[in-house]
């Protein structure tokens, strides 16, 4: 077996090292042979199918969708192991002013969707409207996107159906500017035709309705973006095909028992991205048997979600046809709190005596260290061991770290001060597809009810749709993929976050994140970062335990695999993979 050991991300936004070449086939080979040898098709195993077309959601900003919109979306700028780089395939883009701060975009002449309708200002002004926040019915949105971040800051952009530029305008200014216009960008002329809207004349029926905010013509559009490009539960068909043009080297093909093929998409515009093997397919396999799936040629590549020691010992031991890559990335594991007002954890003293008994340290040591042997306790939610800046704000921010040590009788005492005089029900849910969630909550038990909790596992093959729902689950253990970026996680801490599933409240957290989004001096960013951590550890917005540690392993038949430590995973490049027959 060959092994490669991989850099993470080293800095805020643009990244520092990626590596993991894979080894080739060997032989004499001419690289025309080579090529002539090439397998048609590469799967890739899952252990969880994806459910939604539109990734934006904020039910659907999984990265199990993301392993699968890598190939088939394309927008300006996109994750790598180098950072946030640009795909000048589909466009350029320019900053023209600071005052107010202006960006102006240029679609690709020659994009569009696989259906073979133009990529233009539709499309554009559609992703606006869903992700700005300022498409209100009274005070509601009525599109409900993943977050906010950044278009909140943005006026409407001006233009005209067809035109293939536009300019944003920030009413506020952005850190993360540059980064915007990653993640989705879905067809416009789907959601207006589901939506019961002409797309005559490049569209410019949604495009005067959303200038217009004529809201009673958008709401079976918001609809539509909000749910129409859902999958039947355990992926069992795809909607209709011309419901899902790909923007992508690949678009859908066909989807059975969870396992989803995509296929080359024909109208595909760029030349760098084109697709290198005929089809990927994406199998729906449990974690617990992705390595013998692996060795039995049943998929080329695994990327396990939480692997333990024995995950590694089991690749190690099929040999040198698999190639094993491993990385920390920029994914850390926590445990989510519901602090509402009918929240187990409304009370300060409840949060701490949980983090007081969490044995955070025992947790690593059985299940992250055998990974990797230099793998340590999380302390910080902004910033991950592997960066440079962290050891400087874990300084300045003291107490991140006061709850180091379990301390059970401490615990005791806190619930005590709280008025808890029988065990505190706690339901901690997680994936149910997950055996690592599983030993970890049982660990979490053992420690937590001799000081007062009562831990109830809760694992669900849905647990993603749970978050939303409040008195579902006490304390919720999952992973945020991170990105890097500035401002990425301000929709996580806010108070009216869409990702602030336990519905934490500060207002000085609040006024952190605004300013800490309208900083571009990265000297200022941290300096703000600092305070903000301190704020979220005295408030114990969660429970943090550790950077996870990846792996990944695959054919050794097959080239041009790299790690990546961004959120999108290993299949970021997955166009450019080949595989020898």
């Amino acid at each position: 077996m060959r092994t490669k050991r991989t850099a993470t991300f080293a800095a805020l936004s643009v990244g520092a090292l990626f590596l993991g070449a894979c080894g080739s086939a060997g032989g004499g080979e001419t690289a025309e042979t080579e090529e002539a040898n090439l397998a048609s098709s590469i799967s890739v195993a899952i252990s969880q199918a994806p459910d939604f077309y539109n990734g934006g959601t904020s039910k659907s900003n999984s990265v199990y969708n993301t392993y699968v919109d890598n190939l088939v979306h394309s927008n300006f700028v996109e994750y790598s192991p180098e950072g946030v780089i640009h795909n000048e395939e589909f466009g350029t883009f320019e900053k023209v002013s600071d005052e107010p701060l202006t960006v102006k975009y240029t679609i690709s002449e020659d994009a569009q969707w696989s259906d073979g309708t133009p990529i233009d200002f539709d499309d554009i002004l559609l992703n606006w409207a869903a992700f700005s926040g300022k498409v209100l019915e009274g005070e509601a949105e009525i599109f409900e996107p993943s977050s906010n971040n950044g278009y909140e800051y943005l006026a409407m952009p001006e233009g005209k159906a067809g035109d293939k530029e536009f300019t944003y305008v920030f009413e506020t200014p952005y850190a993360d500017w540059e980064n915007l216009m990653i993640g989705s960008l879905m067809p416009a002329h789907i959601a207006a035709e589901q939506g019961g809207m002409s797309v005559e004349n490049n569209g410019e029926a949604l495009v005067a309705a959303i200038q217009d905010s004529a809201i009673a013509d958008l709401k079976p559009v918001a609809e539509f973006w909000n749910t129409g490009w859902g999958y039947a539960e355990g992926l069992p068909s795809l909607p209709d095909a011309a419901l899902i043009p790909s923007s992508g080297p690949y678009k859908l093909d066909n989807a059975a028992g969870g396992n989803l093929t995509l296929t080359k998409n024909e109208n595909y515009w760029g030349e760098k991205r084109q697709g290198a093997t005929d089809s990927i397919v994406f199998k729906t396999i449990e974690d617990t048997e992705a390595v013998q799936a692996l060795q039995n040629g049943d998929v080329d590549i695994i990327e396990p979600s939480g692997p333990t020691g024995d995950t590694k010992d089991q690749i190690t031991a099929i040999g040198e046809s698999v190639t094993m890559l491993t990385g920390s990335g920029m994914t850390f594991s926590h445990i989510d709190l519901d602090q509402s007002e009918n929240g187990v954890f409304k009370d300060l003293k409840v949060r701490q005596a949980f983090s007081k008994c969490v044995p955070r340290q025992d947790i690593v040591d059985k299940f992250v260290k055998p990974v990797d042997p230099e793998a340590t306790v999380v302390n910080l939610r902004e910033y991950q061991p592997s960066q440079p800046e962290y050891d400087e704000v874990l300084e300045g921010a003291p107490a991140a770290s006061e709850y180091d040590e379990v301390d059970v009788e401490g615990a005791k005492a806190l619930l005590a001060e709280a008025g808890k005089t029988a065990p505190v029900d706690v339901r901690v849910l997680f994936s149910a597809a997950s055996q690592q969630r599983a030993d970890i909550t049982a660990l979490i038990k053992d420690s937590c009810d001799q000081a007062g909790f009562n831990i109830i596992a809760s694992p669900d093959a849905e647990w993603t749709k749970k978050l939303d729902e409040l008195g579902s689950w006490d304390a919720a253990l999952f992973g945020w993929a991170g990105s890097g970026l500035v401002a990425s996680g301000q929709s996580i801490y806010d108070s009216e976050g869409v990702q602030n599933y336990g519905k934490y409240k500060s207002e000085k957290v609040d006024e952190l994140w605004d300013e800490i989004a309208a900083t571009t001096d990265a000297d200022k960013v941290l300096e703000l970062k600092i305070q903000l951590e301190e704020e979220l550890a005295k408030d114990v917005y969660n429970v943090l335990l550790f950077a996870n540690s990846d792996i990944i392993a695959h054919n050794s038949s097959m080239e041009n695999v790299e790690y990546n430590p961004a959120q999108n995973g290993v299949t970021w490049n997955a166009y450019k993979w080949t595989k020898q027959a």
